[in-house]
């Protein structure tokens, strides 16, 4: 416990500070609230975001804004290194490779856009992270790459130049970066994974809980989605979805995909293992505009599994204090802040009405 108290104390102090600082609900209410994006901004002046309305308010442009923030928060990691060693440095540099997988499917996304379906991307080119993550990826060469060979040539010193070799052929055949994407997300959660089982036995319990909620998140998600959008075959499904999740597991998705109502069954999943949140999926939620119901389902499912991280995230910022929980709890709080941020101006930025975050 000794050794616990000095790895953890003088971060935990810290990162607690900022947590103190994030944005509140009524604040993010307000936010919602206004009537414009410029009025939106404003709000976010005296907060960490401020930068988002100096660089609208000289650029008319709010992805730049976006990109700003996204620099900020890898930089978050960069920090944070400064502070752990060893099998815990390690960790967050697996946490971090999530920002570099996200970019590099940007970059891919533009790359097939010009590629494949012939459209031009010259203003879209601007919006992209170049600066090194964990690995150097040299992400003008995959945005103009004549093919996939030369993207993996491009990834050689990575491990995603494996990963494009292998689902390769699948891509050019279905002519969709859809796959590829998939095992990104697949390599990212193994990668962690195989990082977390090398911690300490607190430190490993309290990590392997969080990611087996996230990726009881993401599973749900892409099951429903899949169902849903896709109709995948089942096998495919299990093939493609993410092990070692928390509360949803093999079985859990084989009986969900199996039913007309797959939606139904994912939420009596959650009833059953979070009956606290029973009462929010009875109620369902208010209808955004234009929104199909299909959707309003979704973004329901959605919110309940929200729910359920921030109260795994409270146990452990009211539990013991030193262990790596608080670090995990801070980038989870932060990223999910920053999402919801996105969400709300780019909601105002085209006019979306209806209660964004309820």
């Amino acid at each position: 416990m000794v050794g616990a108290v000095r790895k953890y104390a003088f971060i935990n102090a810290k990162l607690r500070a900022r947590i103190s600082n994030l944005i509140s609900e009524e604040i993010f209410r307000r936010i919602e609230s206004a009537r414009t994006l410029e009025e939106a901004l404003g709000l976010l002046r005296d907060t960490q975001y401020d930068v988002l309305d100096k660089i609208y308010r000289s650029t008319g442009d709010l992805k730049f804004g976006e990109l700003e923030l996204l620099k900020k928060e890898i930089g978050l990691y960069t920090e944070i290194e400064k502070y752990v060693s060893g099998v815990e440095l390690d960790l967050v540099k697996a946490l971090a490779l999530n920002y570099e997988i996200e970019n590099l499917k940007n970059a891919l996304r533009l790359y097939f856009e010009r590629s494949t379906m012939h459209r031009s991307i010259e203003n879209k080119v601007y919006y992209i992270f170049r600066d090194k993550i964990q690995h150097d990826i040299k992400v003008e060469r995959v945005i103009n790459a004549d093919n996939l060979e030369d993207i993996s040539a491009a990834l050689n010193d990575t491990p995603y130049a494996r990963i494009i070799e292998e689902y390769r052929d699948e891509i050019i055949k279905e002519g969709s970066l859809f796959p590829l994407e998939i095992a990104l997300d697949q390599f990212f959660y193994k990668n962690l994974i195989f990082h977390a089982e090398k911690l300490s036995s607190l430190d490993k319990k309290e990590t392997m809980r969080l990611v087996g909620v996230e990726i009881d998140l993401q599973n749900i998600n892409w099951v429903i989605r899949f169902r849903t959008f896709y109709d995948l075959p089942l096998e495919r499904v299990l093939a493609l979805i993410i092990p070692q999740g928390f509360n949803i597991d093999e079985r859990s998705i084989r009986e969900a995909y199996s039913s007309q109502n797959v939606s139904q069954i994912l939420e009596g999943i959650i009833k059953t293992k979070y009956q606290g949140l029973s009462t929010m999926l009875a109620s369902g939620t208010p209808a955004i505009s234009g929104t199909p119901a299909i959707s309003s389902r979704l973004l329901l499912i959605e919110q309940i599994l929200e729910q359920i991280m921030r109260r795994e995230i409270r146990q452990i910022l009211v539990g013991y204090p030193f262990t790596i929980g608080i670090i995990l709890s801070y980038f989870i709080l932060r990223k999910n802040e920053l999402n919801k941020v996105r969400e709300i101006l780019n909601a105002k930025q085209y006019n979306v009405t209806g209660d964004i975050l309820s």
